[in-house]
């Protein structure tokens, strides 16, 4: 291979020659940091992409992600990592495997805060024609935004996962001895008719909220309070307790003055009429519902469980 070799690019609106030769020297310069996902092999050692890249072009690696130094030192004849869309029989990127398109989505969120970058690419792209906006997209390219859809299109069971283990994972912790789970429990988002609560053991029914709350949760507020209403009414002579992560949630139920018929007022028909037939037209507040017929609920709060 001609170590004299060299291309010429545009990086972010910018011209830029790159050698063999000055990727060997930087390669020369030190050794590689530990790899993470993609690597770029020279001689008989692996290098981040971005490492190398970085190095030998003299440009922070901020300005580019892992996809576009593969790229550019493939041209230079150097063996790397398959991209996702690639590999043997691979499928189109389109169909690959989500963990790919991810890895491929976290490297380019973790190169720089995207706030920034978005910016850094409005003013570039401020003045651009047809014949240069494309060289200004700032690491937006075609299969990283392949690689957002399918992420996106996969991440709509996020939600369901972290139900699902932090239930798991708080069982360990929170059963007691001798104690038995006597029904399947409800671990996705949501209950069905059969399975009234998340848990249902011979001693206790529990909830579980696991969204972490911003400030606002107007729709988590309704949930909560739903859910709270629910272990109320239908706990039996079983303890009752409900799990949250965090302090906001607790707050809002010792605190609010919202009214409880309010607050369900979005809720199935049949939670508010046994929440009306048990307390009539009482126009309890949160705080006074949580203080008064609701104060044999244990709140539990699960940053003190599992972290």
């Amino acid at each position: 291979m001609d170590d004299e070799r060299a291309i010429d690019f545009i990086l972010n609106g910018e011209q830029h020659r790159l050698s063999r030769a000055e990727v060997l020297s930087a390669a020369a310069r030190g050794g590689p940091e530990p790899i993470r996902t993609h690597w770029v092999s020279v001689g008989d050692r692996r290098w981040p992409p971005r490492q190398l890249f970085e190095r030998a072009l003299g440009v922070s690696r901020t300005e580019f992600i892992s996809h576009t130094a593969i790229r550019h030192l493939r041209r230079l004849g150097f063996p790397t990592s398959p991209l996702p869309q690639e590999s043997d029989a691979q499928p189109e990127f389109s169909d690959a495997v989500p963990g790919a398109a991810f890895a491929s989505l976290v490297d380019f969120l973790t190169v720089e805060d995207l706030t920034t970058r978005i910016r850094r690419v409005e003013q570039r792209l401020e003045g651009a024609q047809l014949g240069n906006v494309d060289g200004l997209n700032g690491g937006m390219t075609d299969e990283l935004l392949e690689a957002a859809l399918l992420v996106r299109r996969h991440a709509g069971r996020v939600n369901d996962l972290i139900h699902a283990a932090t239930i798991v994972r708080a069982l360990p912790k929170i059963l007691e001895p001798g104690e038995c789970i006597v029904r399947r429990p409800s671990l996705a988002s949501g209950n069905d008719p059969d399975r009234p609560f998340d848990l249902e053991t011979d001693r206790r029914v529990a909830e579980f909220k696991t969204a972490r709350w911003k400030g606002a949760d107007t729709m988590r507020k309704r949930l909560l309070v739903a859910d709270l209403a629910g272990l109320v009414l239908k706990r039996g002579d079983r303890r009752a307790e409900l799990y949250v992560f965090g302090r906001l949630p607790l707050d809002f139920l010792r605190t609010s003055t919202s009214t409880v018929e309010r607050m369900l007022g979005r809720s199935s028909t049949n939670l508010r009429d046994a929440y009306e037939q048990r307390f009539g037209s009482a126009a309890l507040t949160v705080s006074q519902f949580t203080n008064g017929p609701a104060s044999e609920v244990a709140l539990k709060d699960l940053t003190e469980i599992i972290g």
